[in-house]
């Protein structure tokens, strides 16, 4: 049974799911205490974790590293609920903004440190690469995600919208990641009079800004920038605020007057969620972003990219059902097997090498039909069908190992 447990955009605000935004080292420690395959997709805008151990083992993982009280609402998906969710996450159907094209990196990503740590088997493998093909083919399939919207084209139009009042001011990104490389690019055409970034690594903001004919400037100045920049966009990895209440309000008083928006990108926030509230500041985070580059997708559009997801589900599901398959197969195919063994043992007259062949083609002609509509039937009937084919073939109720046959 594949388990989701999680939050994101949709089922909790900003300033819990900064909470679970966690580091690469943390992500790591998480994934190796938990026994099973274990998947963890962490973005700005949500944490999920997908897992074969009990759904309280995963809960409590993920409370534990983000050190989250007991009653933070997680949501729990069990089988075909937590398939049909990643797959529906990697086609950008569940995104804040609808189609946006980073999170199917993302989730390669994710699947590509679960594998590096020894988390991915056989199913939660299959259900990476069904995930990707999802994503793919909404993609490349349908209109949706076609013209690559995404968080920082978001933030870039809200910045072109601010400098329609006052155009020809100044523009600072802070953070040369990828987000800031992303928004920055993003900004090119917005008719800003300087576009400054800054990063803590000075040659990080020196490329970005030579990249975008921008201009770089000291992390050190920051407080000045503060001062002078008419729009500051914020994406970096900073674990605290970098603009609190103090420093924001400095800049403020220097300003004299002079309006100031922000963007916070970043995830922890970059910005002192108190600082919205100083007069001539307005503050605009991941969650006021919400839906701006939604508007507009056509519901036919959306519907196809759902149906693609629905048919990578399915086939999803019915490997698994083949696969549920295989032990009942073997279990059939040692008992027949044991059931001739049984006959030539009596056998005194005639050659055993022959007989035996001649069993095995017989046994093999005999279960050929059978054996290949079991695995069939069982794509769609699921388990219950197998446990006929267990009761009519008098098969014991586990596979040799003490286990019965798994699923999703």
């Amino acid at each position: 049974m594949i388990t989701a447990v999680g939050l994101s955009h949709k089922t909790a605000p900003l300033a819990v799911r900064e909470r679970f935004a966690f580091a690469e080292r943390a992500a790591e420690r998480l994934l190796g205490g938990l026994v099973g395959e274990a998947l963890l997709l962490v973005t700005c805008n949500r944490t999920e974790l997908y897992g074969t151990a009990a759904v309280e083992d995963l809960r409590q993982a993920l409370l534990a590293t983000a050190d989250a009280p007991a009653e933070t609402p997680l949501f729990v998906l069990h089988g075909r609920g937590a398939v049909h969710h990643l797959l529906a996450v990697s086609a950008g159907l569940d995104s804040m903004i609808l189609g946006e094209p980073q999170i199917l990196g993302q989730v390669k990503d994710a699947l590509a440190t679960a594998r590096r740590l020894g988390k991915l088997g056989a199913v939660l493998d299959r259900l990476g690469r069904q995930a990707l093909a999802a994503g793919r083919r909404v993609r490349n399939e349908t209109l949706l995600g076609r013209d690559r919207p995404s968080i920082p084209k978001a933030a870039a139009a809200l910045a072109r919208e601010a400098f329609a009042q006052s155009p020809g001011g100044t523009m600072l990104v802070i953070g040369a990641g990828k987000v800031g490389a992303l928004t920055a690019q993003a900004l090119w055409d917005v008719d800003a009079g300087v576009l400054l970034v800054t990063n803590r690594t000075p040659a990080a903001a020196e490329t970005l800004a030579r990249a975008i004919g921008g201009r770089a400037a000291e992390f050190g100045d920051l407080d000045r920038l503060l001062g002078e920049a008419d729009i500051i966009i914020s994406c970096t990895g900073s674990p605290r605020p970098l603009l609190d209440l103090d420093r924001v309000r400095r800049a403020m008083d220097v300003r004299a007057g002079r309006p100031l928006v922000v963007i916070d990108l970043a995830v922890p926030r970059d910005v002192a969620p108190e600082v919205r509230h100083l007069p001539g500041l307005r503050l605009f985070d991941l969650d006021d972003l919400r839906g701006r580059a939604s508007h507009g997708i056509s519901p036919d559009v959306v519907a196809q990219a759902e149906a693609i997801v629905e048919q990578e589900t399915a086939e999803f599901l019915a490997w698994v059902a083949g696969r549920q398959a295989v032990p009942t197969i073997q279990a059939l195919r040692r008992r027949a097997e044991a059931l001739l063994e049984e006959e030539l043992a009596a056998m005194t007259e005639a050659d055993p090498e022959f007989l035996r062949a001649f069993g095995r083609r017989l046994l093999n002609k005999f279960l050929h039909h059978p054996l290949v509509r079991m695995r069939d039937r069982a794509a769609t009937h699921g388990p219950v069908y197998l446990d006929v084919a267990r009761d009519l073939f008098a098969l014991d109720a586990t596979d040799g190992t003490g286990e019965r046959d798994g699923g999703a």
